[in-house]
């Protein structure tokens, strides 16, 4: 039972020890009022459990296995514990994230090195395979990053009906129509945002009719106005600094218009606020998180504190933010092995 004022996170992790320690699979971090935190016990959900997303309809756990033969699987929440809801379904290669449908009913898998975004029923004991899929093409100046298609988030974009996935091998954001579900996706390649050369869009945050991405490979940020579909204006998260080839990751948008965004280049958590009007964005604090390669990170309810998971450093830091989301220092650290996506319950 979370009592009132807590807010509860699951915590997906690296259950393969190549970056962080093996982890023994997903668990439970309560954070109340004050940012004191308690993780429960691993519950093991099969290999490497890399994203969990949670649909606030039919209150189930989504987990894409970041596997090269990639997997899903869902579950349901039993107390503080797990069982198991669909049939463990194929995915195609890496998936690492999921994003459900309104209703629960149907999920979206990003798969990194599968070129492609699945789709997949999720009902009780039925199959979670692969109903649909839409597979992209296209690569990027990065000879190292970017020779194919590298899917790397899938998101609803509500007001539009369609679906958004940053694309970091061919420096797009994909754009995929979902007025035909469940009986096909409508994806028209002459309709993806095309970004600037070397961008590397990892993930994204909507805001009205704007998008802010968080690219990975040359550490900006850039505004995207969606009913136009264009990107806007681009800009850097931080100052300069040693390049270690691993750039931004996760992105979150704080009400007061704080964009938050893990820079893993510096191992810290960067503020940057929105101006929507003015279409800008300015960097307005960096905290170092003390931890190594931020890779998630997630508000509390209240939005007095930011989790970030630093999988490199087997820990998730726990940020203090003002009333606007500016990030003001980390107030603890919490040890767990590989965290590698931190999910909030509804």
């Amino acid at each position: 039972m979370v009592e009132a004022g807590t807010t509860r996170f699951w915590v997906g992790a690296s259950t393969l020890g190549a970056l962080g320690s093996p982890a023994r699979g997903i668990r439970s971090l309560d954070l109340d009022a004050d940012g004191r935190a308690t993780l429960g016990e691993p519950i093991d959900v099969g290999p490497n459990p890399m994203f969990l997303a949670i649909s606030g309809a039919s209150g189930v756990l989504g987990i894409v296995h970041e596997l090269a033969d990639g997997r899903i699987s869902s579950w349901t929440f039993e107390g503080d514990g797990l069982s198991p809801f669909s049939r463990i379904g194929a995915t195609s290669g890496d998936p690492c994230h999921l994003a459900f449908t309104e209703s629960g009913e149907l999920a979206f898998a990003a798969n990194y090195s599968g070129h492609r975004v699945t789709v997949h029923p999720l009902a009780p004991d039925a199959s979670a395979d692969a109903v649909l899929e839409a597979e992209f093409s296209g690569a990027g100046p990065n000879p190292d990053r970017q020779t194919g298609s590298h899917p790397h988030q899938a998101v609803l974009d509500h007001d539009r009906d369609r679906l958004l996935v940053p694309d970091l091998g061919a420096d797009r954001i994909r754009v995929i129509g979902l007025d035909r579900l469940p009986a096909t996706l409508d994806h028209d390649e002459h309709a993806d945002i095309v970004m600037h050369p070397g961008a590397g869009p990892r993930h994204l945050v909507i805001s009205g009719d704007l998008a802010v991405t968080a690219n990975e490979l040359d550490r900006t940020a850039s505004l995207i106005d969606l009913v136009e579909g264009r990107e806007l204006a681009w800009f850097p998260i931080g100052p300069d600094t040693e390049p270690r080839g691993l750039g931004c990751s996760a992105i979150r948008l704080t009400r007061g218009g704080i964009v938050l965004i893990g820079d893993r280049d510096a191992d810290a958590l960067r503020g940057l606020r929105l101006d929507a009007r003015a279409r800008t964005l300015e960097l307005v604090a960096t905290v170092a998180t003390g931890g190594r390669h931020p890779r998630d990170l997630e508000l509390s309810r209240d939005e007095r504190f930011a989790l970030v998971a630093d999988q490199g450093s087997d820990s998730i830091a726990i940020v203090a933010l003002d009333e606007e989301g500016v990030p003001l220092g980390v107030v603890d650290t919490v040890a767990t092995p590989a965290p590698a996506c931190l999910a909030r319950m509804p």
